[in-house]
C-alpha cells in the first residue's frame, strides 16, 4: 500500500505503545492515522519484554492503566483475531519488614477502588498459595488474583491487526528522517519512503524517542538501561502442576521470578551498577538489539532468587535476555505534550510497556481526539522535567532503575546529582541544618532538624521525626513570625496591549482594574476542565505579574502562550529562575516587615490581595500580600541573587519577635488547616465545580476558556472533592488512601497531614458525590485500617479569614 500523503496523526514506533495508540484512535473514530516503524513492529524493545502486568500498585492513574490492560487482554484475541497468550496465575509481592508492609498496604485503598481483588496475607497463606517459594524470614505479601502475563508480540500485533482492519496505515522498513513544523501549524513528516502532512505527531519511539524529538529541536528526558532476565531448563515440578506459579515480586531478589510455559523466569533489578546504553544515541540500523549476559552483575540477586525457588537453582539457564529498557528520571513514564510545541505528543519513557501500554494508548486517544482525558495525566506528564540537563537525565534514570525493586517511603530523597536548582539561600538554610526536597528541580527547604537531634533526613509512612519538629514550625507562623523560601513557584509577567483583555478570555474570574491589586483565578481547558491556578497581579494597564504552582512552570507557559492569537498584543516572559521568593508569615510579619522597610504596611495603607513596591536593605522587590499559611504574610519577590542580603536583614530585625524558619512539612499543615488546594486537587481530569471552587467561576464576565462547557457532565466519574476530619492515630493520609461509605469504596485521598494547631489529622479527598454534604461519617483505609471520618463544610482554623485580613 502506498503511503498516503496527508493524515491527522502520525505515530512514530511501531512497539506496544505505538500500536496500542493507533488501535485506541481507531476506537476513537479516527481511522486516518499512520504509523511509521523504521524496521518491523516489536523491534525495538517490546519484542523482549518480560511481559508483566500486576496489580500490586500505589497510585491511582497507573493502577487504572493496569487494571484496564488486563481487562483488555482478555479480549483482544476475540476483537482483533490474533492470539496473545494471556496468563492470570495471581501475583505475590513480598514483605520482609515492617517497612515493606506498610509499602504494601498502601495499595490496598487503590485497588479497592480500582475494583480488583487484592489481599494482604501471611506466612501460611502464601506458602499455600505458592508451595515452590522459600518465605523465610517474610511477615506479609500482597496477593491480588487474576493478574500475570501476556506475549508482548502477540499483544502488539493484535493492536496493529485491529488498527488496520479500522482503516489505519502502517508502514515498515521506513525511518522517519525529519519532522517539521509548518507555518500553518501542522506537521511534516519526512520519511525514507515519502513525506506525509498531519495534524498531530506522536513520538513513540521507545529507546529511540530522544533522538526523533531531536528532529523537531527538543529532547526526551529519558534513558535507556540494560536489564537482564534469564529461562530456566525445563523444571518437573512445572510440568507435573495442576497450576502456573504466581508471578513473585521480591525486593531481596530485586526483581520478578514466574514461569514460562514449564520453566523458570528471573528478571533481576539490579540495587547497584545500573548501566546506561547509548548514551550518544541507539544506532538506526540496530535491530532486536541484545547483549552478552554480566553475571557478576546480578549474581547476589540471582543467587537469593535461587535460594527462594530452589528447583530453578537445580536445573540450567536456557536463555540470557540482556536487552535495553527506557526509564526516567524518576520512573513514571512520559504521555502527553511535547514541551513547547503544539500537536507534538509523547508517548515513550515506559519501563514497563505491556502493563503501560493499553492505559497510555487510550487516554492519549481520548487527549488527541477529545481535548480530555478521564484519568489524571499530571503524574506522566512529559513537561515535568523543563529544568533537567543531560547529566541529571543519566544518573536519574540509572538510580529509577536500581530503585525498581526498592521500598519508597514517602518523603525519602532520592540524592543523585543533585542540586541542580538552588535559590540565594541554599547555602544559609543548609547551614541552618535544613532538609530539602526538590520541587521541579528547586532545592525546598522541608523542614530543620532541632540541634538535639541527628541530622539527617526523616521519612515514612507513619509519623516520622520530624513530626514535632513541624509541630513548633507551625507554632512559630501562628503566634510569632516565620520565614519560608518558596522560590520554586512558577512566575511569569504578562504585558502587551491587550494583556488585560487576554487574561479575562484566559480565565475564569475576574482582572484586577485597579494597578497593585491582586485576584486568585483558574484557568480552563476547552472542555472546562481545570488546566491550572493562577494569582494575577496587576502592574499597570498594560502588564500584569502571573504565579502558578513550580511544577506548572513549563506546562502553564505552553498553556499560554499557545493561546495567544496572532492578533494579540501580549508577550509572556517566564520570570521563574530570575526571581527568588521569601515568604514571611505570622502575627507579627507586619512589625517585621514595618522595621525593615520605610513603606507604609499598616492594615490601612497594604490591604490584604494587593501589591506595592518596597525596598528592603537596599533591595528593591514587589511585595504581594497573599499566602498559602492562613496566617497574616507576605510574599517577597526578588532577585535572585539578593535573597541572602534580605533574609539577613530579616532575622537581625526581627531577633525579639521570635523569627523562625519553616518548610514545606509545616506548611502543608498549615495548609491543611485553612482547607487550601494544590495541584493533588486541581487536575485536568476535574471541573471546577467539582473541585469546588465554582466562587472563582464568574459566569456573568463574558465567555472565557471552556465558559461553553461549564454544564457539560463530568467526563467518566461521579466525583466530588470533601475535605475530611480523620480519627487517625500514628499515621496521617498522604494522598491514594481509599475512602468507604461501609463497604463500599467511594473515592480516593489527594492530599493530607496533620493540622498542629488544630490537633486533627485532615485530608481531601474525592469521593462520588452523593456522599459528599458537610457531616457525612465516613471510613479512609491508612496503612490497611479504616479509620473514622467526618465530611467537614470549610476551614477548621479561622474560616473568617480574621489572620489573613487583620
Amino acid at each position: 500500500m502506498d503511503l498516503p500523503n496527508r493524515a491527522r496523526v502520525v505515530v512514530i514506533g511501531g512497539g506496544v505503545h505505538g500500536a496500542s495508540l493507533l488501535w485506541h484512535l481507531s476506537r476513537e473514530g479516527w481511522t486516518d492515522c499512520v504509523l511509521v516503524e523504521k524496521a518491523e513492529l516489536t523491534s525495538g524493545s517490546t519484542w523482549h519484554a518480560a511481559g508483566q502486568i500486576t496489580r500490586s500498585v500505589a497510585d491511582y492513574t497507573t493502577a487504572a492503566f493496569h487494571h484496564y490492560a488486563l481487562e483488555l487482554y482478555q479480549e483482544l484475541e476475540e476483537l482483533t483475531g490474533q492470539a496473545v497468550s494471556l496468563h492470570q496465575p495471581g501475583g505475590i509481592r513480598v514483605a520482609y519488614t515492617d517497612e515493606e508492609v506498610d509499602a504494601l498496604k498502601t495499595h490496598l485503598g487503590v485497588g479497592r477502588y480500582v475494583g480488583y481483588p487484592i489481599e494482604l496475607v501471611g506466612p501460611t497463606e502464601m506458602a499455600r498459595l505458592n508451595p515452590h517459594y522459600d518465605f523465610t524470614d517474610a511477615i506479609a505479601a500482597i496477593w491480588t488474583e487474576g493478574e500475570g502475563h501476556v506475549d508482548p508480540s502477540g499483544v502488539t500485533m493484535a493492536f496493529a491487526n485491529g488498527a488496520r482492519a479500522a482503516g489505519a496505515h502502517i508502514s515498515r522498513r521506513n525511518r522517519v528522517v525529519e519532522v517539521n513544523l509548518l507555518d500553518n501549524g501542522e506537521w511534516q513528516v519526512v520519511t525514507e519512503k515519502g513525506t506525509i502532512v498531519c495534524e498531530h505527531v506522536v513520538d513513540a519511539a521507545g529507546c529511540y524517542a530522544h533522538q526523533v524529538a531531536e528532529l523537531s529541536g527538543f529532547g526526551v528526558p529519558q534513558a535507556n538501561i540494560l536489564h537482564h532476565y534469564l529461562v530456566t531448563e525445563e523444571l518437573q515440578a512445572f510440568v507435573d502442576a495442576d497450576a502456573e506459579m504466581p508471578v513473585m515480586r521480591d525486593n531481596r531478589v530485586a526483581g520478578y521470578i514466574r514461569q514460562e510455559q514449564t520453566a523458570g523466569l528471573i528478571g533481576i533489578y539490579e540495587h547497584r551498577g545500573a548501566e546506561q546504553i547509548w548514551p550518544d544515541g541507539v544506532p538506526w540500523e540496530a535491530e532486536n538489539p541484545l547483549f552478552p549476559a554480566d553475571y557478576d552483575k546480578i549474581a547476589p540477586w540471582l543467587e537469593e532468587a535461587f535460594n527462594r525457588v530452589p528447583i530453578m537453582g537445580e536445573v540450567g539457564i536456557k536463555r540470557a535476555v540482556h536487552g535495553a529498557i527506557t526509564h526516567t528520571v524518576d520512573g513514571p513514564m512520559l504521555l502527553g505534550p511535547a514541551p513547547g510545541v503544539r500537536n507534538y505528543w509523547l508517548n515513550t519513557g515506559s519501563s514497563i510497556g505491556l502493563a503501560w501500554g493499553p492505559g497510555a494508548g487510550r487516554e492519549l486517544a481520548r487527549w488527541i481526539v477529545h481535548g480530555e482525558t478521564e484519568l489524571s495525566l499530571r503524574g506522566v506528564d512529559p513537561r515535568r522535567f523543563g529544568w533537567a540537563d543531560d547529566d541529571y537525565i543519566a544518573a536519574k534514570c540509572r538510580e529509577d532503575y536500581e530503585w525498581m525493586f526498592r521500598v519508597h517511603p514517602p518523603g525519602e530523597e532520592r540524592l543523585a546529582n543533585r542540586p541542580v536548582r538552588t535559590s540565594g539561600l541554599y547555602d544559609r538554610l543548609v547551614a541552618k541544618r535544613a532538609m530539602h526536597g526538590q520541587a521541579y528541580g528547586w532545592e525546598q527547604p522541608k523542614w530543620f532538624v532541632p540541634e538535639d537531634q541527628p541530622l539527617e533526613d526523616a521519612h515514612g509512612w507513619r509519623r516520622p521525626r520530624w513530626h514535632e519538629a513541624a509541630r513548633e514550625e507551625c507554632r512559630v507562623v501562628r503566634e510569632q513570625v516565620g520565614v519560608i523560601d518558596l522560590t520554586a513557584f512558577a512566575k511569569y509577567e504578562v504585558v502587551g496591549a491587550d494583556s488585560a483583555a487576554w487574561l479575562d478570555r484566559m480565565t475564569t474570574g475576574r482582572i484586577p482594574k485597579t494597578d497593585g491589586r491582586i485576584a486568585l483565578n483558574y484557568v480552563l481547558t476547552e472542555q472546562a476542565r481545570i488546566e491550572t491556578e493562577v494569582t494575577v497581579t496587576r502592574l499597570s494597564e498594560d502588564a500584569f505579574y502571573l504565579i502558578s504552582g513550580p511544577m506548572g512552570e513549563q506546562r502553564d507557559l505552553d498553556w499560554f502562550n499557545q493561546h495567544i492569537s496572532a492578533d494579540d498584543d501580549v508577550t509572556i516572559i517566564d520570570r521563574s529562575t530570575d526571581v527568588g521568593t521569601i515568604v514571611i508569615a505570622g502575627p507579627n510579619s507586619r512589625e517585621l516587615l514595618s522595621r525593615c522597610t520605610q513603606t507604609d504596611v499598616s492594615n490601612e495603607n497594604f490591604r490584604f490581595l494587593s501589591m506595592q513596591d518596597l525596598s528592603i536593605a537596599g533591595v528593591e522587590m514587589r511585595a504581594l500580600r497573599v499566602g498559602f499559611t492562613g496566617s497574616l504574610g507576605w510574599e517577597l519577590h526578588m532577585p535572585l541573587a539578593d535573597m541572602g542580603v534580605v533574609y539577613d536583614e530579616l532575622f537581625a530585625q526581627g531577633a525579639d519577635l521570635g523569627i523562625a524558619d519553616f518548610g514545606s512539612h509545616a506548611l502543608n499543615s498549615l495548609r491543611m488547616e485553612k482547607a487550601y488546594l494544590t495541584r493533588h486537587e486541581l487536575t485536568h481530569d476535574i471541573g471546577p465545580s467539582q473541585a469546588g471552587v465554582e466562587f472563582f467561576v464568574k459566569r456573568d464576565k463574558g465567555a472565557f476558556v471552556g465558559s461553553d462547557r461549564l454544564d457539560d457532565p463530568p467526563s467518566g466519574n461521579p466525583w466530588k472533592l470533601v475535605y475530611l476530619d480523620v480519627d487517625a492515630d500514628d499515621a496521617d493520609c498522604l494522598g491514594g488512601e481509599g475512602v468507604f461509605a461501609g463497604d463500599e469504596a467511594i473515592g480516593l485521598t489527594t492530599s493530607g497531614g496533620y493540622g498542629f494547631s488544630v490537633d486533627k489529622s485532615l485530608a481531601f479527598a474525592y469521593v462520588h458525590a452523593v456522599h459528599a454534604d458537610p457531616g457525612t461519617a465516613l471510613q479512609v483505609m491508612i496503612l490497611g485500617d479504616k479509620r473514622e471520618a467526618t465530611v467537614l463544610d470549610g476551614p477548621i482554623f479561622d474560616p473568617a479569614n480574621e489572620h489573613l485580613r487583620g
